[in-house]
């Protein structure tokens, strides 16, 4: 799964500009500062490093290192001094996205091996370091920034989503009660018409007439307000597991390492089961957003005969202090309205688990 925000299009057009230009810079950089330029020296490592590129979407952290063994493996031969970091930027910002501690660990290994191989004295070594070390924090720093920025859009994005959903369970609401009073004044005007229709049949046909008449016309027009209140309905759109794609691609342009995995016949589950297990995976996507330092999330997604499980974890570390607001007091809700069970567990990353049933709760009749 990519880890970056960029869509494929995009990323067929980065990656190989990106490894284009660090084969380059890895070429043509320590020509700038007068070092001797050769092919199997400079001009070799750039095409490794750059050619490693190709893949740091999907593979981030064996790039780096990778990248890293021919960078110290170059410069104990002597083939190459024009640095132990900069030339791993592209790499060691990517792996930093989803892993930062590792990334600038492997990263600072590369740079004291480079330096104690190259043999160069304490002032220079102190001198040198100090630089490769500023920039390792700058590299870094960006790749933490860009994933909080990806966090943020993904959030907000998914925040808008949430409250036109909301907008149109409103307007669902409103309608129904509109259905409801259309339909309850209808059939009381009816009613009496009917029962004035009834009593003046034998004494006053023309009465009754007029009374069937009445009865008639407002029959009619309850028929067609109904049409328009039902097309009306028929427009709300209704999310189900296949939307839970969308939820995935939102957190990985976030910056997260997603997996989700299904088991078991979703395709025919029940709307009200799978609008429910849909909502559940929102809301803990969001959370893992917005309350948590997560790298990765798991989606399982399991429709047994019996029951459908719905389990969303992360691995973030800053979930102990997360309180339960409004969004997990309506996922449990909507759970315990179908007979189901809500777990959220916060105590080593973020878990979320619901077991919806799928009998009907009250009867023990599959739908």
């Amino acid at each position: 799964m990519s880890p970056h925000p960029q869509s494929g299009r995009h990323a067929r057009l980065v990656d190989p500009a990106l490894a284009l230009l660090t084969a380059v810079g890895i070429a043509a950089g320590p020509a700038a500062v007068g070092a001797p330029l050769s092919w199997h020296g400079t001009f070799a490592l750039g095409v490794i490093l750059g050619g490693l590129l190709l893949v740091r979407r999907s593979r981030p952290v064996p790039v780096l290192v990778l990248s890293a063994a021919a960078l110290v493996g170059y410069q104990s031969a002597g083939l190459f001094e024009g640095g132990g970091v900069w030339p791993l930027s592209v790499a060691l910002f990517t792996a930093a996205l989803t892993r930062p501690g590792l990334a600038s660990a492997v990263a600072t290994l590369a740079l004291a091996g480079g330096l104690a191989l190259q043999g160069l004295d304490a002032s220079e070594t102190l001198a040198r370091g100090g630089v490769e070390l500023l920039w390792l924090a700058l590299v870094t720093a960006a790749a933490s920034s860009w994933r909080q920025y990806g966090r943020w859009r993904a959030e907000h994005r998914a925040r808008l989503l949430q409250l036109e959903q909301t907008r149109l369970v409103e307007q669902r609401l409103t309608i129904s009660r509109e259905v409801h009073d259309v339909v309850a004044h209808t059939l009381a005007v009816v009613g009496v018409h009917l029962n004035v229709a009834v009593e003046a049949l034998d004494d006053s046909p023309e009465e009754a007439r007029a009374a069937l008449r009445t009865a008639i016309a407002v029959r009619s027009r309850a028929m067609t307000d109904l049409k328009t209140f039902v097309g009306e309905l028929r427009d709300v759109p209704q999310h189900g597991l296949e939307s839970v794609a969308d939820l995935v691609a939102q957190a990985e342009a976030a910056g997260l390492d997603v997996r989700y995995d299904t088991e078991g016949d979703v395709e025919a589950l029940p709307a009200a089961q799978a609008l429910t297990a849909y909502r559940v995976v929102q809301e803990a996507v969001v959370n893992t957003l917005r309350h948590s330092d997560a790298g990765r999330l798991t989606i399982q997604v399991q429709a047994g005969p019996q029951a459908l499980v719905v389990t969303v974890t992360d691995d973030g570390r800053s979930a102990a202090g997360f309180t339960e607001g409004h969004g997990l007091t309506g996922m449990r809700e909507r759970v315990t309205a179908l007979g189901g069970t809500l777990h959220v567990d916060t105590g080593d990353g973020f878990a979320v688990r619901a077991v919806l049933p799928l009998t009907d709760h009250l009867t023990g009749l599959a739908p």
